[in-house]
């Protein structure tokens, strides 16, 4: 269903509003990065045995932006909730092309309602175990003995040993979505090509159905013409003429039907 004009504008400002808070977010975290490193590497130079980064300067810098972050998470949810979604999607997108196919179609066959079950399935199968491959990175980032740091251990050692850990299971993570999503795209040009039999199938149906009920028509009023033709014929007393027209007429119903 189109949306209004006035609703379009809505979801244009919460698009625009989203991507500044985002755009805004990375820089400032950016910021306070670079800000850490060079206060960090000033100490250094007097003390180097100073450390550039530690758990306390980090989460200020992390709370210092969480009024941008949760005003980000904010909007998106309203984006969620208020349906708005990319309108500017390509016309060869699978999905679009399936809603125009399936539009016309009142009835959808048994084969049809399978894959669109299918895809849902799919769509929320790797939706859980995208999520069930974040629960191991989520652990290890919440667990605050992986940052803390002994003297001959450095933070390149640190950052090191988060990326071995957290790499392979957004590897999967993504690898989950890559496969499920494949499947999806496979299922709905199935569906696609399910559809386009039914229109087909439902259109010579529909030529069979109406070619009967015109040679029945016909036949009728052909049938009428004779009756009415020998009524007539009998009632003018000539019999010959009349056998003759009924003969005629009915060798070319024979002919009809």
């Amino acid at each position: 269903m189109e949306k209004s004009k006035a609703g379009n504008i809505r979801d244009t400002v919460i698009k625009i509003i989203q991507a500044v808070l985002c755009t805004a977010y990375v820089m400032f975290m950016s910021v306070q990065v670079i800000g850490i490193y060079s206060s960090g590497s000033a100490a250094q130079a007097d003390d180097p045995k100073a450390q550039i980064y530690t758990q306390d300067i980090a989460a200020d810098a992390v709370i210092k932006g969480l009024p941008l972050l949760i005003l980000s998470a904010a909007v998106t949810i309203t984006a969620a909730v208020l349906g708005v979604r990319n309108r500017n999607k390509p016309f060869n997108d699978p999905v679009i092309k399936r809603d125009i196919v399936t539009s016309g179609i009142k009835t959808p066959t048994a084969e049809m309602l399978a894959e669109r079950s299918k895809q849902k399935r799919l769509h929320t199968a790797g939706r859980i175990c995208f999520a069930a491959a974040m629960v191991p990175i989520i652990l290890y980032m919440t667990n605050a003995s992986h940052f803390d740091r002994s003297d001959t251990q450095g933070l390149e050692s640190v950052i090191g040993d988060m990326v071995m850990f957290i790499l392979p299971w957004t590897i999967i993570g993504v690898g989950e979505l890559a496969v499920s999503y494949t499947l999806i795209d496979k299922s709905v040009k199935k569906e696609i090509e399910l559809a386009a039999d039914c229109e087909r199938n439902a259109g010579t149906s529909k030529t069979e159905v109406k070619r009967p009920k015109a040679v029945i028509i016909v036949r009728c009023a052909a049938l009428a013409v004779s009756a009415l033709l020998i009524i007539s014929g009998i009632s003018n007393g000539g019999a010959n003429a009349v056998l003759s027209k009924a003969i005629t007429i009915c060798t070319e119903c024979i002919g009809l039907g």
